[in-house]
């Protein structure tokens, strides 16, 4: 599969048109077309922007291969809980350090979601 391709593929799975896609980057509509056609490539700033919001990484846009990913436990020995929560957070869109209050809500959100019914 192509750079284009994986572009449009990820773009269609966040839900998001070409337009609102440009407009997240900063670009014309044209630009994100061209790429998803495979007429041209995003420069590598916009590259690396393109990836952190189709939720991918830049290798995976470039070559379609993903890194093996740490395991949770390697991550919890690297990571405190809070760095692991703020990550996160930032990953839907948060913006910032988390407060105290944010954090605890997180815990409890999970804690709820994970219990047994």
């Amino acid at each position: 599969m192509s750079l284009g391709k994986r572009i449009r593929e990820y773009r269609v799975k966040r839900g998001l048109t070409q337009m609102q896609l440009a407009t997240k980057l900063q670009m014309s509509e044209a630009n994100i077309s061209s790429y998803e056609r495979d007429k041209s490539a995003p420069p590598s700033d916009k590259l690396s922007q393109l990836a952190e919001l189709l939720g991918v990484s830049s290798d995976y846009l470039l070559a379609g291969s993903v890194a093996a990913s740490p395991s949770l436990q390697e991550l919890e020995l690297e990571l405190s809980e809070e760095q692991i929560l703020t990550l996160a957070a930032h990953r839907i869109g948060h913006e910032g350090p988390l407060t105290g209050q944010e954090l605890e809500q997180i815990k409890l959100a999970l804690r709820i979601a994970l219990a047994k019914p």
